[in-house]
Parts: C-alpha cells; structure tokens; sequence
C-alpha cells in the first residue's frame, strides 16, 4: 500500500473520530448519552452538550443528574430560565445529589435580577456544607470556587435588594445586529465627528479582534467588519480607544514580537480610514505584565490603563501615565486606593473634560460581576466613586465606558439577559448628576487669507471665565483641543509677518459629537486686503470682533476686559482706523427693555475703551440694535448677548 496514501487515510478517519466525539450523537442508552454529554461540556461545546443532555432525559425523565447538569450547560449559555427548570427538576427527583448545583441555580436568578430567590438559593448551598450528598467528591473542585464567590453574591444581592430605583433614566437600548453579536461585543470608542465607531470582539474563548462600523445615518450603523491584517493577528487585540480628533487609537496587543509583557499597549495611526502605522509605546508605560484597556486624555497628555503588575492594590489596578517632552510615556501611577481595591478595577474612561473617570469595579460594592462607576479628580484628589446605579448597571457585567463630548450621549457594554449574546454594547443618555463638563472638539485651520497657505504658529483662546487655552497648529496649519462647550471664545493670534489677529465665535456642545471647526485668516502686514464695498463706494479693510455678555447684563468680564485691552493696543499702533460699536440683546425681554440693554452693552464697551486711551473721535457709531429677528445668530441664546466691533480703514 502506498505509505503517503495510508497516512492519509488514516488522519481523516482519526479527524473524523475526533470531529464525531465533539458533536450530538443519539443513542438508546440513557448513560452512554449521559457521558457523551459531560465531554461535550468539559470541552465547551455547549450547543452540542444541551442537546445531548436533552436527548437524556427523553430517554429516562427521572435522571436527575442529567437534568442536574442541564442546568449548567443553559446557565453556561445564558439560558437562565431554561437552567432554572433544569435544576428544580433535578432538586424535585433527588435533592441530595449536589450542593453546587444550588449555588448556580441562585446564579441563574441572580443573572435575572432575582435578588430574593438567588439569596434563598445561596442560602442553601451554605446550610448544605456540612449534609451528606451524592456529588460531595465529584464537584468539589466546582464548590472551592463558589465558596470563594458566595460572600460577594450575598452582599451584591443584599445591594440590589436595597437599590434607590428613583433616578429617572431610560433603559439602555441595544445597538442591535449591526454592531452586536452572538460573541461578546465591547469597549466601544467613536470619533469626534461621530461618524466612525470601533470595537472589540471575542469570537468564543479563541480570539479578540479591533472592529469598526461606519455611522449610515442618525439612527443606524453599518455592519461591523474587523481590521485586517494590518492590525489584527492570529493573537488577541482590542480594547482600542481613540484619541478625540480619530487621527489615531490605542489598543491592547497581546504576544506580538515586541511585546514585553502577556499584552502591551499599542498606537494604531490613521490616514482617513486605513491603518497606517502600528507601533509599541515608547518608555516605561508597559511592562513585563498585562496592560491593557487605555484612554487618552483628550489633550493626548494623560492615559490611563489597567494593569496587573507587581505592588498593586489587588487584582487589576487603574495606572496613570504621563506623556513626556520627548514623546515617550512616564512611569505610571497609581491611582491609589480610593479607586482601586482588592477586586479588580478595569476599563478606566477618563471623560474630554480631563476629570471626571468612568471604570468598571468588583471591589466596590455593587449589583453584580462589575459594575460601573464614576469619580471626579478635584482639588488634587479622586473623590469616592459612585455607582452609576439602576437600570446602567445590572447583575451582569458592563464595561467600557464611553462619553461623547456634549456629556450626555453614552456607550457601554453589558451582559445583561436581554442580550444576543455574551457583552453586547449599548446606548443611552446619562442622567444630569452623572455627566462630565459638556466638552467641544475645537478643530482648527489657520491659514494665509491671500494665499490660503497653512500657518505652523500660536493661537490663544480665552474664554469669559479667565480660561485660557493654547494650541499649536502643524504644518498643516491644523489644530485640535477640548475646551468647555456652550460659550463664546475670542482667538488670538501674534504671529511675526501678519496683521495681530482678534476673532470670536461661540462654541456649541449640544449635538452629539460637538464638533465645532474654525478658519483663522492671517492678513500678512504688507498686504492689502480686498476693498469692500461700502457708503459711496470708498475702499475699506475691515475687522470684525464679537464680545458675550452673560444674562441680562451690560458687565464686562473679565475676559472681555482683557481682549479690549488687547484690541486697545492695536487701535494705539495704528490711529486711522474707525470703530462701530454696536451691541445686540436675545428676545427674552420686549423691544423697548432689548433696545436699553443693547444700548447699555454698547456704551459699557466704548467706555471701556475710552478709559483704555483709545480716542472717542476713532467711535464714528455706537448703538444698541435689540434684538433682531431673523440673524444667523439664535436669538433666544447666548449668542446674541453680545456686542460687535467692526474696525474699519
């Protein structure tokens, strides 16, 4: 016989017998079906198993150890009310076969939200510890670790039994078939722009893969399709989070050439959507342990991560690293016990206002496998987290933590039993007390008005709060940062070559993604800017620059105050040019109190200038206008309580 041939043949009937081993197999004997059925559960195959011990008790109905393990193979599935059948069934033929079995038919109640039958059932199992019964040697492996579990579920239980249920909130809503699957979906992150949505996926216990799906419209989301080979291996990656302008995300790597540790934290960089550049982080973030689970502040300065390295508080700790002047990351912090615990603390989310922290925790104290919390860094110190409570949180695990920057639009993960299958990533919107300051992604482009080239400089900007923010645009001219949403921020710029440069515009964070993109035109000094048509046809150059005052007041703050004396000294280098002021109010009041209050915001302004040297014969107007109806501006809002400054040449 040919020897190629035999060994051929011979593989094919032993992968035969071993493809036949791991499937469902009828059989007249009640037994034989009984220990197929147990190797199809020992080896995970849970739908092959379920269906091999239903065959058993079609045999013999009154097997109570079939109907026994039944039950764990629909509890391992997450069948909860069919492994609830399955145990009572085995109780009510022989209630002496397995104590284990009480512990889980309280986890299938307890996975249901059952506080009171779960602890019934826990209750059991502990008064059985010391009873004589069938299964005592059998599963006593099973029953080492449930007795490790039975003090958390107690008081997990004792948690939701005495839950405030009054905090008004949707329930969560599932994302659905696009983004979840059979497998477990989870740690969602999202671009800026809300456009672009990624993901983790588990496929089984084999793999962990980075996904993505594209937003379709308001309302759905494309199908999600994992990253190629450019990204994802045959090893586990995920966890991935982006940095706020979704140029580029980090991920958890796992067993890669260059990892230390069992996973490492990696940057994947962006050009539109493809992957071009997957690197390690540089310095003394990673270690030969599991890091994994970052988030990047939104200034790209700060990130937290999960970590089981040595001296830890127990178990997974939240870490703190700090982006060093030559790219490389710090030794990490950390956190420190009022956040971590002798539990596991996972999956930190560190909100665009740069202090408020989402985490997932089975230290302190909550419904279930992990619940999420929140802590807020003040004063230097993390204040003691609290739990997002009911319906967020339930007595399955949720993890991954996601806020877009207007505070309020929320992603997670959770376990929950109206799930497809394992974690499945759900939307909602957090209650008030729970948000982080609304945030705006500034996006921002400075450029030459005459050429349109890009600028690499400075821009400062100043909010009426004496906030005070700096970014440096690239050579692209592009800048990006986070700043409090909901006000109107002047822009100013020095930059050698070019006229001093005096803008405002109010930046909005109620939409989902806040997204707000500015232009800045720099005017180069020797330039002369095109005439604009006014009064008889004369040529003029022309500045425009807004001033926000807050509700029914003509007070200059602070901030306001400081660009005036700012746009003063420009109007003392160069006396020839003229100054409109004219000042405008919302249409709160009627026309007759809008007209004095813009009048008096108008005047409060031309005064403050006076006092700052500028000449009143540079003042050809000053008036209040009131409110008007029908401006680009929302005339109900903040946007309207202003004053505009048009200088004019």
């Amino acid at each position: 016989m040919n020897i190629k041939f035999y060994f051929i043949t011979l593989l094919l009937f032993l992968s035969q017998i071993s493809f036949g081993q791991d499937e469902f197999k009828a059989t007249n004997s009640a037994k034989e079906s009984l220990r197929r059925g147990e190797r199809l559960l020992n080896k995970g195959k849970f739908e092959a198993a379920a269906k091999q011990f239903k065959h058993t008790v079609k045999i013999k109905n009154n097997f109570a150890v079939a109907h026994r393990l039944l039950g764990k193979t629909y509890l391992e599935l997450g069948q909860f009310q069919e492994a609830i059948k399955a145990y009572e069934q085995s109780f009510e033929l022989d209630d002496k076969l397995s104590r284990a079995a009480l512990f889980e038919c309280g986890e299938a109640y307890f996975k249901l939200a059952d506080a009171e039958l779960a602890l019934y059932f826990y209750n059991r199992y502990e008064r059985m510890k010391d009873n004589n019964y069938t299964n005592i040697k059998k599963e006593s492996g099973l029953e080492v670790s449930y007795d490790l579990m039975i003090e958390e579920r107690k008081m997990n239980c004792n948690y939701i039994l005495n839950l405030d249920k009054s905090m008004i909130v949707d329930e969560p809503t599932n994302m659905g078939s696009s983004i979840n699957s059979k497998y477990d979906d989870y740690l969602p992150t999202i671009t800026s722009d809300g456009k672009k949505f990624v993901y983790t996926r588990k496929i089984k216990d084999t793999n962990e893969d980075v996904y993505y799906s594209n937003r379709k419209n308001d309302e759905t989301w494309a199908n999600g399709k994992a990253y190629g080979n450019s990204l994802n291996t045959d090893e586990n990656e995920g966890m991935a989070r982006f940095e706020m302008h979704g140029k580029a995300f980090y991920f958890s790597g796992c067993m890669r050439e260059d990892t230390e540790g069992g996973c490492d934290i990696y940057k994947a960089t962006l050009k539109d959507e493809e992957i071009v550049e997957v690197s390690r982080l540089e310095g003394h973030l990673n270690s030969s342990n599991w890091d994994s689970q970052p988030s990047v502040s939104c200034d790209g300065t700060q990130m937290f991560f999960s970590s089981t390295r040595e001296n830890g508080i127990g178990g997974g700790d939240i870490y703190l690293s700090q982006l060093q002047p030559n790219g490389d990351w710090g030794v990490p912090e950390n956190l420190g016990e009022m956040i971590n615990t002798a539990g596991d603390e996972e999956a930190p989310f560190i909100a665009n206002d740069g202090q408020t922290l989402y985490f997932t925790s089975t230290g302190h104290p909550g419904q279930g496998d992990g619940d999420l919390f929140v802590s807020k860094f003040i004063n230097g110190l993390w204040t003691k987290p609290t739990n997002l409570g009911y319906p967020i949180n339930s007595p399955g695990k949720e993890i991954g933590m996601y806020v877009q920057g207007n505070g309020k639009s929320a992603y997670f993960a959770s376990e929950r039993a109206d799930g497809t299958g394992g974690l499945d990533i759900y939307a909602f919107e957090l209650p008030e007390e729970l948000r982080p300051i609304p945030m705006v992604h500034l996006e921002g482009l400075i450029t030459d008005v005459s050429t349109n080239e890009p600028i690499a400089t400075t821009v400062k900007i100043k909010d009426s709060e004496k906030l005070e923010f700096t970014a440096t645009s690239d050579e692209t001219g592009w800048f990006f940062l986070c700043v409090p949403g909901n006000k109107g921020y002047s822009f100013l710029i020095e930059e050698t070559g070019y006229e001093y440069f005096v803008d405002a515009q109010f930046l909005d964070a109620q939409d989902n993604t806040s997204n707000n993109q500015v232009k800045l035109e720099l005017t180069p000094e020797e330039e002369k800017v095109k005439a604009v048509a006014v009064r008889k046809g004369s040529p003029v150059r022309e500045k425009r620059v807004q001033f926000f005052f807050e509700f029914d007041s003509s007070e200059l703050t602070t901030k306001a105050q400081n660009e005036l004396k700012e746009l003063s000294k420009l109007l003392a280098r160069e006396k020839d040019w003229k100054v409109e002021v004219v000042g405008y109010a919302d249409s709160t009041g009627d026309a007759d109190y809008n007209k004095k209050l813009s009048t008096r915001r108008a005047k409060s302004i031309v005064n403050f200038l006076k006092e700052s040297g500028v000449t009143i014969d540079n003042v050809i107007k000053a008036e209040g206008k009131g409110a008007i109806t029908g401006s680009p501006y929302d005339d109900t809002g903040s946007k309207s309580r202003r004053v505009d400054i048009v200088l004019r040449k």
